[in-house]
């Protein structure tokens, strides 16, 4: 069994899968379809409204219960060629290895596991979604979806240590764009417009929205203008990060940030705002504590304990979150350096893991009896 899940993991994290990247994307969801049609799960392939493809896995009946893990990585074409899995002690290395190729594998091997001692009696649902690396711009309303008729959700993405992940921030992106009118700044200087001036006045009155008491941050991560330092700018252009850890905090944020688009500085110029909510919060909440807790008596039952977490990134577990249902996230194993070239698989967590999850998924009692 072992060996045939590390074999597995090599396989998918051998193919190039980056988001957009439709062939890898396929060939990995091929993989997929090979070992759930071998445990008598049906496979669906779903087209979303913008093109892009993700996959349902499904078996039995009753209320259901969502797994979700996403195929895709943020590596480019040709990675997996060039460093192509590896093994070094107890880790394993390699593009997308732990995030979120290896919660893939979790989810396989946790079925594998139940078709040998039992399916619990209800149906389970296995999400595979491909575009979650930018966002789930494509998945979401498919997650939306199968999450409002579930009794709960399982995010089986990387987890930190012993953990789970029972909350997480909302996120916000944003693009503000000033425009000015170009000038010579040596021989026509008044008649310019500097919207790099401009946006740099509108720099420091979104930083000062951040309330860290509140959990609300703002980051001018991006700044871009100008072409020459003897040309006064007539564009420059920032994009903008928002967290937030409640449901509502982002109304006032964004309507300040408006605010600070509309009114400009220096004459002549002007600026647009676009952009919005990504993920909205995952706050923690007694639904998910319940959930943590059933993992917890399965963790014990298997010799270790867990943490709850809660974490500054967000993942689809927001999406489900946002919906009211239950949902626990990092039920996948550990690892670190994710997006990285150093990204590396704790390998015994993924075992503990995949015991974990079947120990859960077939524990009566377990989840809600109906959807909430």
């Amino acid at each position: 069994m072992v060996k045939k899940e590390l074999a597995l993991l090599a396989e998918l994290v051998n193919i190039d899968s980056g988001t957009g990247d439709r062939e890898g994307l396929q060939r990995v969801a091929a993989v997929l379809e090979r070992e759930v049609s071998d445990l008598g799960l049906s496979w669906e392939t779903l087209e979303a409204g913008n093109g892009s493809l993700h996959y349902v896995a499904r078996r039995g009946h009753g209320a259901p219960l969502l797994l979700i893990a996403h195929l895709d990585t943020v590596f480019a074409r040709g990675t997996a060629a060039a460093r192509s899995f590896r093994s070094a002690g107890e880790r394993a290395l390699g593009p997308g290895v732990a995030d979120c190729k290896a919660g893939v594998v979790t989810i396989l091997g946790a079925l594998a596991k139940l078709a040998e001692v039992g399916w619990p009696d209800r149906e389970l649902i296995c999400l595979f979604n491909s575009d979650e690396e930018i966002g789930s711009p494509g998945s979401r309303e498919i997650i939306e979806r199968l999450a409002r008729g579930a009794v709960a959700a399982l995010v089986v993405e990387p987890a930190d240590g012993e953990s789970l992940i029972v909350a997480r921030k909302g996120i916000g992106r944003f693009v503000l764009r000033v425009t000015g009118k170009a000038a010579h700044s040596g021989a026509n200087y008044s008649e310019g417009c500097n919207a790099v001036l401009e946006l740099a006045h509108k720099i420091i009155d979104i930083q000062s929205l951040t309330d860290l008491a509140a959990g609300v941050t703002l980051n001018v991560g991006v700044v871009q203008g100008g072409q020459r330092p003897n040309i006064v700018p007539d564009l420059a252009v920032a994009e903008i990060d928002l967290r937030t850890v409640r449901p509502g905090q982002e109304t006032r944020v964004m309507a300040e940030l408006r605010r600070i688009a509309r009114e400009c500085r220096v004459p002549g110029t002007r600026a647009t705002l676009s952009g919005g909510i990504t993920r909205p919060p995952m706050p923690a909440s007694p639904a998910g504590r319940r959930l943590f807790e059933e993992f917890q008596k399965a963790a014990r039952g298997l010799g270790f304990e867990l943490t709850a977490c809660e974490s500054g990134g967000g993942s689809d577990a927001n999406l489900v979150a946002a919906l009211g249902i239950p949902v626990i996230d990092g039920v996948g194993p550990s690892g670190g350096g994710y997006h990285s070239e150093t990204e590396y698989l704790e390998i015994p967590s993924l075992f503990r893991r995949i015991d974990l999850l079947a120990e859960v998924l077939g524990r009566p009692g377990a989840f809600p009896a109906a959807p909430l």
